[in-house]
């Protein structure tokens, strides 16, 4: 398993108010970090499964976040596995260590 990149999907606006406090605090789709303790994450082989399931139905802009796993640590952030899934364990400094790309997700 490749564990030096995770991804994150973020409601765009979401992620673009963010930008204004340089962290995000978004769980998942509706959540907060305060709710679950960590941020929702996934393998960049499952994102398909994680939108149909999450996200399926939601017409809102989506943006999948490329995340560095060695610059997540280096700023201080856990990132744990679970039974083969990412938990980031506080919020998402958004810097170029730690937010390698930005990419958005058209609706199917």
């Amino acid at each position: 398993m490749d564990d030096t990149v995770i991804c994150h999907i973020a409601i765009a606006d979401d992620w673009e108010m963010s930008r204004g406090f340089g962290e995000y605090e978004v769980a998942t789709r509706g959540v907060h970090l305060d709710e679950t303790g960590f941020v929702h994450a996934t393998t960049p082989d499952r994102i398909d499964s994680v939108l149909a399931g999450v996200f399926g139905g939601l017409r809102l802009p989506l943006l999948r976040i490329d995340l560095s796993v060695p610059g997540l640590r280096g700023a201080g952030v856990e990132v744990a596995w679970v039974d083969g899934v990412p938990r980031i364990g506080g919020p998402i400094p958004m810097t170029d260590e730690v937010v390698l790309r930005e990419t958005a997700i058209t609706a199917t």
